[in-house]
């Protein structure tokens, strides 16, 4: 953590006193500084409760310091700069916390910019005012600005679809942030290198206030211009500071996700102001350059946003599929689907068709299946097949359609709401012939992935085991419509509890130790002949990987091993994970490679007779290697192994069979 903030606590009740106190206990994890309360003046932040006479009073005295005010009531006719709702909920009282955190830092950089912009230009000042009229000043522009709004009544054209964007109020207030372009780029170019933390804390500190003023659009899309530079390079930076407290440090690491993510959506807010003030105004993208970069910015960064979920397994973020499927039909009404544009400080190298094709895709693909960064890397492979893509209305014929040939891939949008494209044979008729429903024909990369395999498998055949290559095969079915379910689903016994021990080690413990203390616990909510579905809420577990080896463990039951073939994790940080389990149930054994006196663990499994598979070996990654010497341990008794075929090879375990050296 870093500096130390205060709090007074102005005429809270004993419940609510003592209440605040221990969720400031619970929430030290979440938040980014250390609060403590005090009796002093000069606070960080003062709360105030208006259910008391003393806290009414203290209210209307306070003229300082950043306020919030702790209320059950849905609506307040006061304003502070935090409203804490009660019942306290840890999430929520650390994030308004960490915002007021993000406020105070501001204000002190918003002091330290002023004092940067009066030494800058203090020595130009008196013949700058001698050899050119004075600027207006912002607060002049502001009021113009505001003055011509009540005074010119726009509306929205009337032959275009509507927007609703969930967009923060605004204020009239001048903002406490960088509103000076050329000084905007001086700051960001004084933070910190390699510390993405700081980084997205600082930049979250100016660009949130920006988001809540009202200022000039123009003033506006250049600042945020600005802003997506650094914004846009951080969801692709492996940062190692990231990488690592996603193993060590769980709570961290979702805290350094999470922030990124607020920031992006930031990003993206400040474009959808600029579009929901055009639109207001009745001007059309096809006519207005700044209503159209607006509009393809968005794109592009709500897109963003909804990669960089993927990249962990989250589901997109609230709102922001939603709001790409409101704009498509807006750009398609408005016929700027395609429309780039180009001005003196502007460009958008790409149409609002190229990023919702892309993300669309990159979607339909299923991203909760690939390993880890395989998602950047569907991704960038998809930025060169996107304009190919075609999106139409659905014709009578297609709402119709019962023949599986007449609907391979295609897939069904539905404008309405927001949800990843459904395939048009799992689309129910009723629903294909919805107005806003619009189909997405992926034929034509299907063709182009054909072609790049074609190439690859001629060139040479180490171009056939190319990464990209090999991503490019396992989307196929996906994208062509044509992927089914290895295994049916079928419904678990309500609340049926099982224990999960994550790799060869752990589930080893738990074998040997008859305990399952290095085991988390899920719920089984669906399982069929070879697999299963559970769910759990702890998000302090560590990371869980595709492909990563689970041991399961149920009482009354043997202990069964499987693979994580794809993980899901909600908004509300419910995980969801699916597993391939395999057949055979484990024995704990131990063993010493041949030369060697250290001892590894690893996990016997009996022959299986069902699909002619000896017994095997498995253990950690870098164990195996053909024909090498193990002595093995099980229970008392002592052998001899030689490997002899691997099986399985992944990025954490081997599993290989053997054969038992006579005389051993």
């Amino acid at each position: 953590m870093s500096s130390h903030l205060t709090i007074k606590v102005c005429g809270l009740n004993s419940v609510d006193d003592t209440s605040l106190k221990s969720m400031l206990k619970l929430a030290a994890d979440l938040l980014h500084n250390d609060w403590k309360i005090t009796e002093q003046d000069g606070a960080d932040l003062y709360i105030y409760s208006l259910d008391t006479d003393d806290g009414k009073s203290a209210w209307n005295q306070h003229n300082k310091g950043l306020s919030a005010i702790l209320t059950n009531q849905d609506k307040l006719d006061e304003s502070a700069d935090i409203i804490l709702k009660k019942p306290l909920r840890t999430k929520n009282f650390s994030d308004a916390l960490n915002a007021i955190a993000d406020k105070r830092q501001f204000l002190d950089q918003a002091s330290q910019v002023a004092k940067i912009k009066l030494d800058s230009h203090s020595d130009q000042a008196g013949t700058d005012n001698k050899q050119r009229p004075k600027k207006t000043s912002f607060l002049s522009s502001l009021s113009s600005s505001i003055s011509k709004r009540l005074t010119t009544k726009k509306i929205p054209a009337h032959d275009l679809p509507s927007l609703n964007f969930q967009l923060p109020e605004q204020s009239a207030t001048p903002p406490n942030t960088i509103t000076d372009p050329e000084l905007l780029e001086q700051w960001l170019s004084q933070l910190p290198e390699n510390d993405n933390d700081k980084i997205i804390s600082a930049i979250l500190g100016n660009l949130t206030p920006l988001n809540r003023a009202q200022i000039p659009v123009n003033t506006r899309l250049t600042l945020l211009d600005i802003y997506r530079r650094p914004i846009s390079k951080l969801v692709f930076d492996r940062d190692m500071n990231t990488i690592k407290r996603e193993m060590s440090s769980p709570a961290e690491f979702l805290k350094a996700v999470n922030a990124l993510s607020l920031l992006l959506a930031e990003l993206a807010t400040g474009y959808k102001t600029i579009i929901n003030e055009s639109y207001l105004n009745g001007l059309r993208p096809s006519s207005s350059d700044i209503f159209l970069i607006a509009i393809n910015r968005a794109a592009e960064l709500i897109s963003l946003s909804i990669l960089y979920a993927y990249r962990y397994y989250r589901s997109a973020p609230v709102d922001a599929l939603k709001d790409l499927n409101q704009l498509y039909i807006y750009c398609e009404s408005s016929k700027t689907l395609h429309k780039t544009v180009s001005t003196k400080n502007s460009a958008t190298h790409h149409s609002f068709h190229h990023f919702y094709c892309q993300i669309l895709l990159t979607g339909i693909a299923d991203p909760y299946s690939l390993e880890k960064y395989d998602v950047f890397r569907l991704y960038k492979l998809m930025e060169n097949m996107a304009d190919k893509v075609e999106i139409s209305p659905i014709t009578s014929k297609q709402i119709e359609a019962t023949r599986d040939f007449l609907m391979t891939a295609c897939f069904c949008i539905d404008c309405a709401e927001g949800h990843i494209p459904v395939a048009l044979s799992k689309t129910p008729v009723e629903k294909r012939a919805l107005p806003q429903i619009r189909l997405l024909h992926t034929q034509t990369v299907l063709q182009d992935i054909e072609h790049i395999l074609q190439n690859a498998n001629a060139t040479s055949a180490k171009s056939a085991y190319n990464l990209d290559n090999q991503l490019l095969k396992k989307i196929i079915p996906q994208l062509d419509a044509s992927y089914e379910r290895k295994y049916l689903r079928l419904p678990s016994v309500q609340n049926r509890q099982i224990s999960l021990a994550d790799g060869v080690s752990a589930i080893h413990n738990c074998l040997s130790n008859e305990n399952i203390e290095e085991a988390y616990h899920w719920i089984v909510r669906n399982q069929g002949s070879g697999g299963m579905m559970v769910s759990c809420t702890n998000m302090t577990m560590p990371s869980l990987n595709i492909g990563g080896f689970m041991g399961i463990f149920e009482q009354n039951m043997q202990t069964s091993l499987a693979t994580v073939r794809w993980l899901h994790i909600e908004n509300n940080d419910t995980i969801h994970i699916g597993l391939e389990i395999h057949q055979g149930h484990p024995t704990a054994v131990t063993f010493t490679p041949d030369g060697s006196t250290e001892i590894f663990q690893g996990l016997l499994l009996p022959e299986i007779e069902d699909i002619k598979q000896p017994a095997t070996l498995i253990v950690d990654k870098g164990i195996y290697s053909a024909n090498r010497v193990l002595r093995i341990k099980q229970e008392q008794e002592i052998y001899t192994i030689s490997a002899d075929t691997l099986i399985e090879n992944t990025l954490n375990y081997e599993q290989f069979s053997f054969k038992i050296k006579s005389g051993s």
